[in-house]
């Protein structure tokens, strides 16, 4: 399938078993792009990882999501883990995304994208540079 033309946008999920220092398949959601044809996103997690649960400002920032809202893809309820940005450049994402390297899920829903949004725009951990650049 062509995805040449495909929109990406805030909200959009993805799955791809590329990633750096990742041995497994990881679903992600797009949170926003920068002016230097940079995507921004965000893991999902099936589980809360040990070492953000020591670190409150990192725990709070892990948004619980339902399987039965996403049941086209999630297994069980799972998390976005608000608390640390990645970035993708928009032409290595298109790339692989026409190879099927990386696959279209899903949308969040408003009401998630909307709490997603409210959380990050609020933190401490992203600086005023970042919130304007991926979370306007």
């Amino acid at each position: 399938m062509d995805f040449s033309n495909f929109l990406i946008k805030r909200g959009n999920i993805f799955h791809s078993y590329e990633f750096k220092n990742i041995e497994h398949g990881k679903f992600f959601v797009i949170i926003g792009e920068d002016n230097d044809n940079y995507v921004g996103y965000f893991f999902i997690n099936s589980n809360i990882n040990q070492n953000i649960s020591k670190k409150t400002e990192f725990f709070e920032m892990q948004m619980l999501i339902k399987k039965s809202v996403y049941s086209s893809f999630l297994r069980y309820d799972s998390y976005i883990a608000c608390h640390k940005i990645s970035l993708i450049s928009k032409n290595k994402f298109s790339e692989q995304l026409n190879k099927g390297i990386i696959q279209y899920k899903e949308n969040l829903t408003k009401e998630d994208e909307e709490r997603l949004l409210d959380a990050v725009r609020n933190s401490d951990l992203y600086s005023e540079m970042e919130k304007e650049t991926y979370f306007k």
